[in-house]
This record gives structure tokens, C-alpha cells and sequence, in this order.
């Protein structure tokens, strides 16, 4: 069997039966799986998804591909992927039904492609203009322009199947019929506390249900899932860096899981033609902004350690980083000051920036470093959960997110620099040659081609600094003792939350 490695393209992948078998098939699901969830439930409708909390999705929406520990892609809904110029042809297993009963079929999955396509969140589907079924088991993807990244994309929401019975009821948000091990339990869950979820009494593959239920916690506040893991309410957590991640790393009984493949923080420009603030209009101020953040001391005292310092989007071990820009943005205030002076801001400026519990104290640091070099940042506090949905919006001139670097990095132009692109709400137009760049990065499945065309967009998007990239952190993840040797506990690379087929509770 051809494995597909994230980034990676093949032209074929068939497979003869299931994978990843863990649990024997006489072996009864027992126990429930608990985990801690930073970021609170928005939608339990896949299509409508962005940001945070997938987990709350993964127990009942399965995608067409699953990805592996190491960033392989494998089959899971689908058993293969043919790629003919503009089209892709995906064929699918045909022993699969809907925890309603429906079969999933060609027709089902078109149905689910087309929906995503015309709801238009999903930015992983902007290369498919339609989906169609060529046969009970085949479907036809039509692409508008190469897609790279699309088989590994398929492997999260854009690949996530759901019940066409349930498309059209109103209540889809939080009432989820998909294909999962798990089925949502409404009734038993607790909103904006808990989420509970029961056995599929369909699932396809019995023996890979090995819980009786899977809860997952919303609880936005570090202490709070440090607590709740420190007195075994919940198996493991998922941080960000933190005190409190250093707390369960020192303490008895829990264990600190670091694991590569996290994300880059960043502060986004979202006004760069300063339409809100006329100094966010200036290049030199936004450089300005840049020289001013201390790298090391962020990555060192607000993430404790567990992050370095970038200036791109992506780390030293990714196929794509330009050395070239090793120390171009070195900390730096009084250049800073002089750049801020030389654009018409000596005495400074003002804007606001949108925040989230989770990432309050580094709002607060930047907050702290501009001000040293007269900029005024003011922080808006936001509901959890929300900051993406606001960062498409002109709500706010500039706001803050992470990348994660397992994304194909096609998508800086779906996310922030094309003129629709999600993350570029002012509607500015990218200048030519990062249009170029975009056109040229599609072209090929070759890394070692698409290296020199993204190390030059990296040159590009440094010197213009709209996207100001602060540091490169890990995954990291809070679990019990026993959580944490339990060989059943899978995840994905790039996610922080358990692969629930074959999970079974430890005692």
C-alpha cells in the first residue's frame, strides 16, 4: 500500500480492507475518554466549521482520509485518489452508513462537497467547482486550478461526510449525524460546559468503538483544566504555553506531552491600506511594529520555553524555511522608533486588537512592547471561541491567530493574501509578484521545486510585514499517568486531540 505524505502528492491509493485495527473484535467498548477542550463549542456542522474545536467534531464526523501520527494520509471513508490534470477521481468503501441509517454513497459525498463548496468557509474545497457522482461508489471533484494539498486537506473538515437527511435541519449546529464511532448526546450534554457522545449503533467498524461514551469539557481557562486534570474530572488537556502547562509537567502523576507540528503565532495587519488606521498603511510602521517585538523573550517568558522565535510561518525542519531571514527582524525598539518617526508617527498611534482568554497574556506582551515605541494597543476582549469569525470580519484593523504548520502553505494566499482570501476582510489586493508566487506554488507537488517559490514569498511577506510572525510553538497536550501510556492513545499530526477509532479507556 502507497502511503501519501503530507504535501506530497501520488497519483493512485487503493487498499484492500480496513486499517489501523487496535481493539478485537470481541473486545465490549467499556469506560469513558474525558478531555479538556481551550476554546468553546461554536457549530457542530463541519461545513460551517473555522478555528478551533475540531474535537468536539472528530467523535462523530469522519473525513474520507485520515491522517497518521507521522503526516501520512491513509484511506478511512474513501480507498483511493486518482488525479488526471483538473480532475480527481475518489472512490469510496461501500460498507458505510449514517448513524441514521443512510447509506454513504457517491451521492452522499457529492452532496456533502457541493455543500461546503456553496456555504464557502471551508477555504480547503476553494479549488473545487463540483462534485459528481460517476458511479454508486466514484466520485468526480472538477477543480479550477491544481490543488496540491487537496488529498491531505480531505483529511480534516473539507473531507468530513454528513448525513444528507440532516443538511437541511436548523438545528444541524447541535445535532451532528455522521459516520463516527460516537454519536452526539444532546440530551446529556451541558451547554458551554460538557459535550457527551454515546456509540453509534451503525458505526461500520464495530471493533474500533472502544469507549462507552467520550466526554469533552469546555474550559477555556488554564487553571481550570489543570484542576480538572489534576483531580482526574478529565484524561488529558489541551494547552497552549503556559504556567500552568510547566505546573503539570512538574507534577506527579501527570505527564506533559510536547509534539511537533504546532503553529506560528502571528499578528495580522488586516488593515494594511489603513482604511481604520491610516498609519497601518505605511510599510514602515508595520516594520516598525515588527523591530519592536522581542522574539526571545516572548517565546521565553510568555510561552515559558515551549516556542522560539520565527519570522515566517513555518520552522527549521519544514522543507520551505529561508535561512536568509534568520535575524532580519531582531528586536530592535529604537529602529523602531526611528521608522515610526520616518513614516510621520514620532509621537505614535493607536488601534484596538481583538482578544481571547487563551491568548491574553500574549496580547498583553505585545501590548507592552508597543507601547515602549509609542503605540497604543488596545485590547477588546471577545467572546471564546470566536476570534476567527471576527477576523474575517472589519471589526477590527488587526487581530491574532496561529498557523498551523502542517497547512500547505498554498493556503497563505485562500487565508491572507489573496483579495477574497478568509483573513483579508479590507478586501486588499496582493502586489503582482505575490500573485505570481501563488500561481507558481500550485503548479507542482515537487518540494523541492515550490521550496525556492515560497522562500521567495517568505522574503516578500517579511518586508512587507502585514502578517508579523512572532514564534514557532509545539503542540502540547495535558494528560494523567495513565492517559499517557496508554498505547491505544493516538493523534494526528497537527492535532492535539486522541484519535477516537480504537481508543479504549485505561483503568
Amino acid at each position: 500500500m502507497k502511503k501519501w505524505i503530507g504535501g506530497s502528492l501520488v497519483a493512485i491509493l487503493t487498499i484492500a480492507g480496513p486499517f489501523g485495527t487496535i481493539a478485537a473484535a470481541n473486545d465490549a467498548p467499556s469506560g469513558t475518554f474525558r478531555m479538556a477542550e481551550e476554546v468553546k463549542l461554536i457549530t457542530l456542522d463541519p461545513h460551517n466549521h473555522a478555528g478551533g474545536g475540531i474535537p468536539y467534531l472528530r467523535p462523530v464526523c469522519e473525513s474520507l482520509f485520515h491522517r497518521t501520527e507521522d503526516g501520512a494520509v491513509e484511506p478511512l471513508l474513501a480507498t483511493g485518489f486518482k488525479v488526471d490534470g483538473l480532475t480527481v477521481e475518489i472512490t469510496l468503501r461501500d460498507d458505510v452508513w449514517f448513524s441514521d441509517g443512510e447509506r454513504l454513497d457517491a451521492e452522499a459525498v457529492a452532496a456533502n462537497i457541493n455543500r461546503a463548496i456553496e456555504i464557502g468557509v471551508l477555504r480547503a474545497l476553494s479549488p473545487v467547482e463540483k462534485a459528481t457522482a460517476t458511479g454508486e461508489f466514484t466520485v468526480e471533484l472538477a477543480l479550477t486550478n491544481p490543488a496540491p494539498s487537496l488529498h491531505f486537506d480531505l483529511t480534516g473538515t473539507a473531507g468530513m461526510m454528513i448525513s444528507p437527511k440532516a443538511m437541511d435541519d436548523p438545528a444541524l449546529d447541535r445535532n451532528p449525524v455522521g459516520t463516527g464511532p460516537y454519536v452526539y448526546d444532546p440530551a446529556l450534554s451541558r451547554e458551554g460546559e460538557v459535550r457527551i457522545y454515546t456509540l453509534n449503533p451503525n458505526y461500520w467498524e464495530p471493533a474500533q468503538q472502544g469507549l462507552e461514551s467520550v466526554e469533552i469539557w469546555e474550559m477555556p481557562e488554564n487553571t481550570a483544566r489543570l484542576n480538572a486534570l489534576s483531580t482526574g474530572q478529565i484524561d488529558i488537556g489541551k494547552w497552549l504555553p503556559s504556567p500552568q502547562a510547566l505546573i503539570v509537567e512538574k507534577t506527579p502523576g501527570l505527564e506533559l506531552i510536547k509534539r511537533s507540528g504546532g503553529s506560528t503565532y502571528t499578528a495580522i495587519i488586516s488593515d494594511r491600506e489603513g482604511t481604520v488606521v491610516p498609519a497601518f498603511a505605511d510599510k514602515r510602521v508595520r516594520q516598525a511594529m515588527s523591530h519592536a517585538i522581542d522574539r526571545q523573550a516572548f517565546a521565553d517568558v510568555v510561552q515559558f520555553g515551549l516556542a522560539v522565535p520565527s519570522v515566517q510561518p513555518v520552522g527549521k525542519d519544514h522543507w520551505a524555511y529561508n535561512e536568509k531571514l534568520e535575524g532580519q527582524f531582531e528586536y530592535d525598539p529604537e529602529k523602531a522608533r526611528a521608522l515610526l518617526a520616518e513614516a510621520g508617527y514620532a509621537d505614535g498611534f493607536s488601534f484596538v486588537m481583538p482578544s481571547i482568554p487563551v491568548f491574553a497574556s500574549r496580547n498583553e506582551a505585545l501590548a507592552g512592547f508597543f507601547k515602549d515605541v509609542g503605540i497604543t494597543m488596545s485590547i477588546e476582549a471577545i467572546e471564546p471561541g470566536t476570534l476567527a469569525r471576527r477576523s474575517r470580519t472589519t471589526d477590527f484593523p488587526a487581530t491574532n491567530l496561529l498557523w498551523r504548520q502542517l497547512t500547505d502553505l498554498s493556503f497563505l494566499t485562500l487565508l491572507y493574501l489573496g483579495e477574497d482570501a478568509a483573513y483579508n476582510p479590507f478586501k486588499v489586493p496582493p502586489m503582482d509578484r505575490l500573485n505570481e508566487l501563488s500561481e507558481l506554488g500550485l503548479q507542482s507537488t515537487d518540494t523541492s521545486v515550490r521550496a525556492l517559490i515560497y522562500k521567495e514569498m517568505f522574503e516578500i511577506l517579511a518586508d512587507e510585514a502585514f502578517l508579523i510572525y512572532i514564534t514557532s510553538g509545539q503542540l502540547v497536550v495535558g494528560a494523567t499517568e495513565a492517559a499517557a501510556k496508554n498505547p491505544t492513545m493516538k493523534f494526528r499530526a497537527g492535532e492535539s486531540s486522541p484519535y477516537w477509532r480504537g481508543l479504549r479507556a485505561t483503568e
